[in-house]
């Protein structure tokens, strides 16, 4: 108690904002080389998930924009697979697959193996392909699509030249019109 009553108790003399912005800065120094290396091991760790990735990516079907596998050094760090789905690396080291969504973020799987998250990535693209082929199949049926909205019918050849016609000829007469107007006007 008498050692706590002698440190409030201090002269003025014995404090030093100079000494304690030095000290503070110090401290600032090593939390911030301690996060850059946990980031750069971040950012090493999803460079070798996205090294394994890659020949996923190479046979996607050709105009299948949907995945793409960028890098994003933000933080944390994170490999996007998608628009809604990225894979990143928690406090632990586990790697992460996760999905945003409507009612937030969720883990779609975890784990300390880079083969087990490719593989679990690689069935996730599949299955988003398949999902796609079905919906793009249920709208090209003739019947009644998903939607419940029947697919449009294309118009046919005549229809197409009919309307060019009618417009150019509605397009002529209009500036008749205006032609006529102007000259009785002036």
């Amino acid at each position: 108690m008498e050692e706590s009553a002698k440190a409030i108790a201090r002269p003025a003399a014995s404090r030093s904002l100079r000494e304690a912005i030095r000290e503070a800065r110090l401290e600032e120094a090593e939390r911030l080389h301690v996060t850059a290396d946990s980031r750069d091991g971040e950012i090493a760790r999803l460079e070798l998930l996205k090294a394994e990735l890659e020949t996923v990516f190479a046979e996607l079907p050709a105009g299948d924009d949907r995945f793409n596998l960028v890098l994003v050094p933000s933080r944390p760090a994170r490999l996007w697979i998608d628009l809604f789905t990225y894979a990143t690396v928690d406090a632990n080291g586990a790697y992460l697959f996760v999905r945003n969504g409507e009612s937030g973020r969720r883990t779609l799987y975890s784990s300390t193996s880079i083969p087990e998250i490719a593989d679990r990535i690689t069935r996730y693209i599949a299955h988003e392909i398949v999902h796609r082929e079905r919906m793009e199949a249920s709208l090209t049926d003739t019947g009644v699509s998903i939607l419940g909205v029947a697919p449009p019918s294309r118009p046919s050849m005549g229809v197409v030249i009919a309307a060019f016609a009618i417009g150019i000829i509605t397009g002529a007469v209009g500036l008749f019109a205006a032609v006529m107007l102007t000259a009785q006007g002036g």
